[in-house]
């Protein structure tokens, strides 16, 4: 069948990697290294409740995810929290809870209650919790208390195998300048490096060109302008 080449092109373009939150998917290196200790050491917690943060792209959901499986918790919206789901699970994950400020009053009640349960509550963030003012002093006061892990900027060393990674997963074996040139031009957010990969691959494809320096240049300049 012959395919018109727009047609063709569309076909490329609309061709997406679903995101992976596979533990055989998450690769540690020395900015996620204590993170990934301190969630693989559950129950084992010096807390009930933990605040994982970090820059947006660093892994933070991919690790939460993890340990959503890890300890079969339940992954919660306080839009819609439903208690009794809580109480049955005893093991909850907030993603990025700071952007709920209007529900901040919930969530103070959902700390509390995972207390009383004895469950262990898991929240994301992009801030330092600390640092974090709600307006609500006790909801302030148990936010200090819980423990606060961080993630790092990804090192070289985890883009680089990130990047391997990503090509692998398409069967593309990828040259090393080309890695190094990546390295030397992408953002360090790894969402941002997902979609890169896919615009290399998708031109690759497309303009039926091997993946090399000049190629993913054009990329660059493409992005730039």
């Amino acid at each position: 069948m012959n395919l018109d080449l727009n047609v063709e092109k569309q076909l490329y373009f609309n061709i997406e990697d679903a995101p992976s939150f596979d533990e055989d998917n998450f690769i540690i290196s020395s900015s996620n290294q204590n993170a990934s200790d301190y969630l693989y050491n559950w129950p084992k917690w010096a807390s009930n409740n933990v605040v994982l943060f970090g820059e947006e792209g660093v892994g933070k959901s991919h690790l939460a995810n993890i340990w959503l499986s890890k300890a079969s918790a339940l992954k919660v919206n306080l839009e819609s929290l439903d208690l009794g789901e809580v109480q049955k699970r005893k093991n909850i994950l907030i993603d990025d809870f700071e952007l709920n400020n209007n529900k901040y009053n919930d969530l103070f009640h959902l700390i509390n209650f995972i207390s009383e349960i004895n469950g262990y509550l898991l929240m994301t963030s992009k801030i330092n919790p600390v640092s974090l003012n709600t307006g609500i002093k006790d909801l302030d006061s148990r936010l200090r208390n819980a423990t606060p892990i961080k993630i790092d900027r990804p090192d070289d060393f985890l883009l680089e195998a990130i990047i391997i990674k990503l090509f692998s997963d398409k069967r593309i074996l990828i040259d090393d300048k080309v890695i190094k040139y990546i390295l030397k031009r992408a953002s360090r957010s790894v969402p941002e490096l997902i979609i890169l990969v896919n615009k290399i691959n998708n031109k690759s494809m497309e303009q039926k060109r091997g993946i090399t320096v000049p190629l993913v240049r054009d990329i660059f300049s493409d992005i730039e302008h």
